[in-house]
């Protein structure tokens, strides 16, 4: 618990399938998948769907929705998910997009984000229901060097602040050993 973790490896090798694995998109063909003490390979849509709400995902190209503003994004969660008024939503929301920088970026559409601040912006969805567990995968895939530093920096704060746990996916040697408190080759 509050660990960063890095599945790292190289392209190819099963990282994504192994996360995948991970939040039930894909079951094992073998084996069992335990989280948080409980069997996820076993368990039916409404307990997957219950349990998925306990940890947020990174997706490797942010899967923001480009039709919709960054701001309304990272609401998407609390709104699905919750039964919260919609200013505490928006003060929730607010304080997200404030943990990942991007404070005054809420109305812009992810087309008009550079690549650092799109993965920010998944980054702020990701967390938007307080997990108790973090998936990132590849969060610095393609970005500058300067900009996987700053991200692998943000990922660390949020580790401290926010008392989450992570794992990483990936392939990425100067960003593992920035961030890993340990890492499963």
């Amino acid at each position: 618990r509050k660990e960063i973790s890095v599945v790292l490896g190289a392209s190819g090798s099963g990282k994504t399938t192994l996360l995948r694995n991970l939040i039930g998109l894909l079951r094992p063909q073998e084996g069992d998948v335990f989280c948080f003490g409980d069997d996820i390979s076993t368990m039916d849509e409404k307990k997957l769907n219950s349990f998925r709400t306990r940890i947020g995902v990174l997706f490797q190209n942010g899967a923001l929705l480009n039709s919709v503003s960054v701001f309304d994004n990272v609401r998407i969660p609390l709104e699905q998910h919750t039964n919260l008024p919609r200013p505490v939503i928006d003060a929730m929301v607010h304080t997200k997009l404030a943990l990942v920088e991007l404070a005054d970026s809420g109305s812009a559409l992810p087309a008009e984000l550079s690549g650092g601040m799109r993965k920010r912006a998944g980054l702020a969805r990701a967390i938007a229901l307080d997990p108790e567990l973090l998936l990132c995968d590849e969060p610095s895939s393609g970005l500058d060097p300067l900009t996987s530093a700053a991200l692998d920096s943000l990922l660390v704060s949020l580790r401290d602040t926010l008392g989450v746990t992570m794992i990483i996916i990936s392939h990425d040697i100067a960003s593992v050993r920035r961030i890993a408190d340990r890492v499963f080759f």
